[in-house]
């Protein structure tokens, strides 16, 4: 389905879903064990966004950026882990590996 510039196929439905759900939570005052809702929030819309812009993006390689990207949300700030993201994804679309 496009929306616009962006291509949303049945796996981004997880994302748009885990967004509608950190909402919620952050809404109703829910704790989230360990994690921040914020920073989480953050990252489900940077990792939506570069799945939406970019379809043709290597699963697997991209689950295991994700999942190391929030484990370091526990221990790293806001700033460090979304540059970690950045720099590790523009290097994996640069030797090919995404």
């Amino acid at each position: 389905m496009y929306l616009g510039p962006f291509y949303f196929d049945t796996k981004e439905l997880f994302l748009v879903l885990a967004s509608i759900l950190i909402v919620v939570l952050t809404v109703l005052n829910i704790d989230i064990w360990w994690f921040d809702k914020k920073i989480l929030l953050t990252l489900v819309l940077l990792m939506l966004i570069t799945k939406g812009l970019l379809p043709a993006i290597h699963n697997e390689a991209f689950f295991i950026l994700a999942i190391v990207t929030l484990f370091l949300t526990l221990y790293l700030t806001v700033f460090q882990v979304v540059l970690f993201y950045f720099i590790s994804f523009v290097l994996f679309r640069l030797l090919r590996v995404i």
